[in-house]
């Protein structure tokens, strides 16, 4: 086993084997264990060391009768742990929107997306009910669904009701509109009222959240960069403006990424605008921070997300001190 881990590096281990009966092979897991380095108070000094949960990159397999050994190759774990980062990512993405819908409902949306949505909302705000013929007639000019499809998921969070051909107001909607403030966010027009209910949209329709990123992937590619790590340091730390940029870079390739490099001072100024990060100045030069709402909206979320749970809640039985290592 010395040569699969000279080739597969020192950071991965061998978990104990299962014998198949079958195939008479053994099959030996590898496991990712990445350290992280616990600091003091005044975040300057290293007092511990954690191994944060392991990752399953692959497996070694050895012939019982020929002890041939089978491993996965160097790219080949690198795949498997590129595929775990967007799946991380993707995660912290969806904790974002679930926690911060009622802030990202005020980032401007393109005129495509959601226009369906705003178009049945704006109408029932506006004038108390919408005729599901009108929303029949407008997919048949489409020979789509593209507006029906969100009638359900509007029932269902009780945003709309059902009365006979028409769609009202549901609870939600008429609370939203009797009030001054609703999630934090003052109620003064009736876009205040359309961006509170989309919030409350964005924060229960996850499931949709491969809609929701096309609206909104490189604000989340940002604001998921600064919160994982966040979520990584138990704190909101102060990033670079050209540390920030990564995420962008993590998410789109070629001319797709540089188009939104080109536009995130844009996508940061409008993340600022709706309070998930803000400029800090320091020595003439511009970092960004978090919002301790949204840090706590996001940990109060993050553990219905698996992947968020595992990276960064590593059991105290896995850590070892500096102590300890250098016995």
């Amino acid at each position: 086993m010395e040569a699969v881990r000279f080739n597969l590096g020192t950071y991965l281990r061998l978990e104990d084997g299962e014998f198949d009966e079958e195939e008479l092979e053994y099959t030996f897991p590898i496991i990712l264990r990445s350290p992280k380095l616990i600091l003091d108070e005044g975040r300057e000094n290293a007092v511990d060391l954690r191994f944060l949960d392991p990752i399953h990159v692959g497996d070694v397999t050895v012939d019982a009768s020929t002890k041939d050994i089978d491993y996965p190759t160097k790219s080949q774990v690198k795949d498997a742990l590129e595929d775990y980062e967007k799946e991380l990512n993707e995660a912290i993405q969806k904790a974002l929107v679930r926690a911060t819908g009622s802030n990202l409902s005020h980032l401007p949306f393109p005129e495509n997306q959601y226009a369906p949505l705003q178009d049945i909302l704006s109408e029932v705000i506006l004038n108390g009910e919408i005729a599901v013929a009108a929303i029949e007639m407008m997919d048949s000019y489409e020979d789509s669904d593209k507006y029906q499809k969100y009638i359900d998921s509007l029932v269902e969070l009780d945003l709309l009701k059902r009365r006979g051909d028409v769609l009202r107001s549901g609870d939600v909607l008429n609370t939203i509109q009797e009030k001054d403030k609703f999630e934090g966010h003052r109620i003064e027009t009736h876009q205040d009222e359309l961006n509170a209910v989309l919030g409350r949209y964005f924060e229960h329709n996850v499931g949709e959240f491969e809609m929701i990123k096309r609206t909104l992937g490189p604000y989340l590619a940002l604001a998921g960069y600064y919160y994982r790590r966040a979520l990584e340091l138990d704190e909101l730390p102060i990033i670079k403006e050209s540390d920030l940029r990564k995420g962008i870079e993590f998410e789109y390739d070629g001319r797709e990424q540089r188009k939104k490099l080109f536009k995130t001072s844009r996508y940061l100024v409008q993340l600022e605008e709706v309070g998930v990060l803000s400029p800090v100045y320091q020595n003439g030069e511009r970092f960004w921070n978090g919002d301790e709402t949204t840090f706590t909206q996001l940990k109060a979320t993050a553990d219905q997300l698996g992947p968020i749970t595992e990276l960064f809640s590593p059991a105290l039985s896995e850590q070892q001190t500096f102590e300890s290592l250098s016995d």
